[in-house]
């Protein structure tokens, strides 16, 4: 089966990536496909839960079951859609999703579209038991049909301010969620932040079932980190007001996830940032078990070369977050 994700387009690099740590996670066999714009085509093997995978993600819109692609073109469009038999159930709708610069009105080419589907079936524009997706990118227009919607407003209403405790340099919980992905971890699988600050990432990875374990240098923090992760309704959960030379205490993990110090508002006790960048690389290196992930925010090129050499760097993501502020996600293996 052939399935269209429909990415946000917010981290260009990051949401694809997302996908496909996150179809490995949830133990979906796959054969990537291509990327067309802000469409990732991929071909999912045998029966697979799509749903599990949809729930995890947060730089995604949409899934959708591919049913025919055509070149950018309206009259190819037409012309194929008359060829190409689609089951549709019940009453439809068409919806075109525009990533394309070409200067054509969405509602004029659902129009057209639906016009070949309403000869034998219902149109319905507010419930219908059918989407039709039209989706044109610059190479190539793609027709599907809507499976699973992404809940992205739930990602808002977790944002910093609504927590019981919180601190304004807090990670957004859509960034979170994408690094808790990156990292593969399962539900009941062991995953541990060792600057855990508020316990962002911590929510996010309690949310899809992993077992959360935090640490933190500051104890106001860390005790406003339980607050923050009983109020979602994270059980389970161990976090330590250790320094992360101390973070053994935890056992062997399966996931890494974290966001490293970085700025003046980070604490780092006046240490060096350097000299706490290779004891923190050597103190996870140690935790983590062979072949599992760290996924870690960065502000440097130079910094990420610190963690090259505990462990093996797997990809980099680079995101803006204002101005001329840069920082880099990445991924290491054990």
């Amino acid at each position: 089966m052939k399935v269209v994700f429909e990415l946000s387009g917010e981290h260009p690099s990051l949401s694809p990536s997302e996908v496909i740590h996150c179809l490995k996670s949830e133990g979906v066999s796959y054969r990537y496909m291509d990327i067309f714009g802000s469409f990732l085509l991929v071909n999912i093997e045998g029966r697979a839960d799509i749903k599990k995978v949809s729930q995890r993600l947060a730089l995604s819109h949409l899934i959708d079951i591919y049913l025919f692609s055509t070149k950018p073109y309206l009259r190819h469009l037409l012309k194929k859609a008359r060829k190409t038999k689609v089951d549709i159930e019940g009453s439809f709708r068409v919806r075109c999703e525009n990533r394309s610069n070409k200067k054509l009105r969405s509602i004029d080419l659902e129009k057209k579209l639906g016009g070949i589907y309403a000869d034998k079936h219902d149109v319905n524009l507010t419930n219908p038991d059918t989407e039709i997706r039209l989706l044109l990118s610059e190479e190539l227009w793609f027709v599907g049909k809507k499976l699973f919607e992404v809940n992205r407003s739930q990602y808002e209403k977790r944002k910093a301010n609504f927590r019981p405790f919180f601190l304004p340099i807090s990670m957004h919980p859509r960034l979170a969620r994408c690094m808790v992905n990156l990292s593969e971890v399962k539900a009941r699988e062991k995953l541990l932040d060792p600057f855990c600050g508020t316990g962002g990432i911590l929510i996010e990875a309690g949310l899809i079932g992993a077992e959360v374990m935090g640490s933190d240098i500051e104890r106001w923090i860390a005790e406003g980190c339980k607050k923050n992760l009983r109020y979602y309704g994270i059980k389970g959960f161990e976090i330590e007001n250790v320094d992360v030379g101390e973070i053994d205490i935890f056992g062997k993990v399966d996931a890494v996830v974290t966001d490293f110090p970085y700025g003046r508002a980070s604490t780092t006790k006046k240490e060096p940032i350097e000299k706490l960048y290779k004891r923190a690389f050597l103190s996870i290196s140690n935790v983590l078990k062979s072949g599992k992930k760290l996924v870690c925010a960065i502000p440097s090129i130079e910094l990420i070369k610190i963690g090259c050499d505990y462990m093996d760097l797997v990809e980099v993501h680079p995101f803006r977050v204002h101005g001329n502020l840069t920082r880099y996600i990445c991924i290491f293996t054990k």
